[in-house]
């Protein structure tokens, strides 16, 4: 009974790997991705703990919502982590982020099954990446960005990225409970790894705006 208990649980509790994801992403600087993670990973439990024993109580929200959400949260995850990977400039940044909101809505919503449904995004993202690092290195003449930009981030992240699509797509009929669990682990650390260590374009913080007449005034025109 226990191992019953803990094979319908365990996809659940796999999908908390993703908390790790949001302390780091937040201690980096990247308080948007962070929020999205976070957004991912309540959907992503919240939907499999529907299936769980004893937990229908927290399906307040009707199944196939659930099952949305939880794609286009882990779509929009790949989706803002090779975005921020790439490091644009503000606003091609948040035109590029936008653009994957709005169009991975609309996809999403027609068709949810697909590896299309992963494999589009990372696709057009890995194509803006490479166009702007291949025009970067034309304009340095030699390698951009660093080397240890490939070796740390991009090549063991695309490798878990990858794995993570493998187990979801082609293993799961292994045992869906194991493979499914793995497969969530396998994508938090792609994102871990995918971050840029600092976000460079989050600004220093600096001292908070003094709330004076002027200031209030200026806010109501």
């Amino acid at each position: 009974m226990g191992m019953l208990l803990t094979k319908l649980l365990l996809p659940t509790l796999s999908s908390l790997a993703l908390l790790p994801t949001v302390s780091v992403a937040a201690k980096r600087r990247f308080y948007m991705e962070s929020m999205v993670y976070l957004f991912t990973m309540f959907f992503v439990a919240l939907f499999h703990a529907c299936h769980g024993p004893g937990l229908s109580l927290l399906c307040f929200v009707r199944h196939d919502t659930l099952e949305y959400f939880s794609v286009y949260g882990t779509a929009l995850s790949m989706w803002v982590s090779l975005m921020a990977l790439a490091d644009f400039d503000e606003p091609k940044r948040s035109t590029l982020v936008m653009f994957g909101v709005l169009t991975l809505a609309v996809r999403i919503y027609h068709d949810r099954g697909g590896y299309g449904v992963y494999s589009g995004p990372i696709g057009t993202a890995v194509l803006i990446i490479a166009i702007k690092w291949l025009r970067q290195m034309k304009e340095k003449k030699g390698l951009y960005p660093d080397k240890t930009v490939y070796t740390q981030q991009v090549g063991p992240g695309l490798c878990f990225g990858a794995l993570a699509l493998m187990l979801r797509f082609f293993f799961e009929d292994w045992d869906y409970t194991y493979v499914h669990s793995c497969y969530h682990c396998a994508l938090a650390m792609s994102f871990v790894l995918l971050l840029p260590k600092v976000n460079k374009k989050a600004g220093n913080g600096g001292p908070p705006a003094k709330l004076d007449c002027s200031t209030l005034c200026c806010a109501c025109v």
